[in-house]
């Protein structure tokens, strides 16, 4: 698996862009496996933390119950709000990100608090206490963008490496 640093070095300007998408709005989309195999979507504040992408879940929710059961996940991250990026990233402009990957639990209390500092120093608040922290380890990105009348998709996975696809 690939962590976000891992490919903020391997590609640097798709991570970098995909992180100001990420650290632009609040809400994002995250799908995981239910019990039964099915696809559960729930809404979810992701973050960087120690040049990391991170989520949490709170105590008892459900999407921590399937990622418990199969770390499998997929993250699809729409600047709906103001383009003013939270953490100082730059303005991804007009764009999507989708991301396939793994949930990893941190459960180190040390590895957390680091996280959580960095979460209430992005978003001005403490988050609450208690519940799942996770560290995201990275399948794929695909960033999409409207370029002239160009649609792009720039997509990179850990099997296949960069490409870039455009449809008009």
């Amino acid at each position: 698996m690939t962590t976000w640093a891992d490919l903020s070095r391997i590609e640097p300007d798709l991570a970098a862009r995909g992180r100001s998408i990420l650290a632009s709005t609040t809400n994002a989309v995250l799908a995981t496996l239910r019990a039964d195999g099915s696809p559960r979507v729930s809404g979810i504040d992701p973050f960087f933390a120690v040049g990391e992408l991170w989520i949490g879940s709170m105590p008892g929710a459900r999407k921590a119950d399937d990622l418990a059961r199969d770390p499998r996940l997929a993250l699809h991250g729409i600047p709906w709000e103001s383009r003013r990026c939270k953490d100082g990233a730059a303005d991804p402009g007009e764009a999507d990100v989708k991301l396939t990957g793994r949930a990893i639990e941190v459960t180190d209390p040390v590895q957390i608090s680091r996280a959580l500092a960095s979460f209430a120093t992005e978003r001005g608040f403490e988050p609450p206490e208690g519940g799942h922290y996770y560290r995201i380890e990275l399948e794929g990105l695909a960033l999409t963008f409207v370029e002239g009348e160009e649609l792009v998709i720039d997509h990179w996975t850990e099997r296949s490496g960069r490409s870039t696809t455009r449809r008009t």
